[in-house]
């Protein structure tokens, strides 16, 4: 007898604007998800968000989430460094294989720093099975844990029209 394969555990959140948002906490099903909606051809319209903690600080802490430091956070430039270092190595290649777009290179790239957090934006536009879409990744950390937030952000390219 063979297990069933479960899909990729979620929340659906409501915005305020009306919109739902899906809503991780393991990498792994949120990447999952990603090049499910892609097979799906459902590519070009979604947006869902990862609440994690990266795979380098549950390693620092065994594995266990009570025993990571209060110093990882935004505040510590040894976070921020290999924090970056897993999201232009790590996280941003895993998705651009999970959505098949490895020649992807999100051009458009910034960083915004304040006290509370930091807030690493990667966009670009891109083209798959026809179709050109806009993706949008956002990361950020906070000050006061070592949990990050992604955003994931895919909207379809409409022609602009003459009249």
């Amino acid at each position: 007898m063979t297990k069933k394969d479960k899909g990729p555990k979620f929340a659906n959140v409501t915005t305020k604007s009306g919109e739902v948002v899906k809503v991780f906490e393991d990498l792994n099903d949120f990447e999952t998800f990603i090049k499910n909606e892609t097979e799906d051809e459902e590519f070009d319209h979604v947006h869902c968000h990862l609440k994690y903690y990266p795979p380098f600080v549950l390693h620092e802490s065994h594995e266990d989430p009570e025993k990571i430091k209060d110093s990882a956070n935004s505040h510590s430039k040894k976070f921020v460094r290999h924090l970056h270092q897993h999201i232009e190595k790590h996280l941003l290649k895993d998705i651009k294989e999970r959505i098949k777009l490895p020649d992807l290179k999100f051009k458009d790239k910034a960083k915004e720093e304040s006290f509370e957090h930091i807030v690493w934006k990667y966009n670009d536009v891109t083209q798959y099975h026809g179709k050109d879409f806009e993706i949008h990744i956002t990361v950020e950390c906070h000050n006061d844990s070592a949990i990050v937030d992604v955003d994931y952000l895919t909207k379809p390219l409409t022609a602009a029209v003459e009249a």
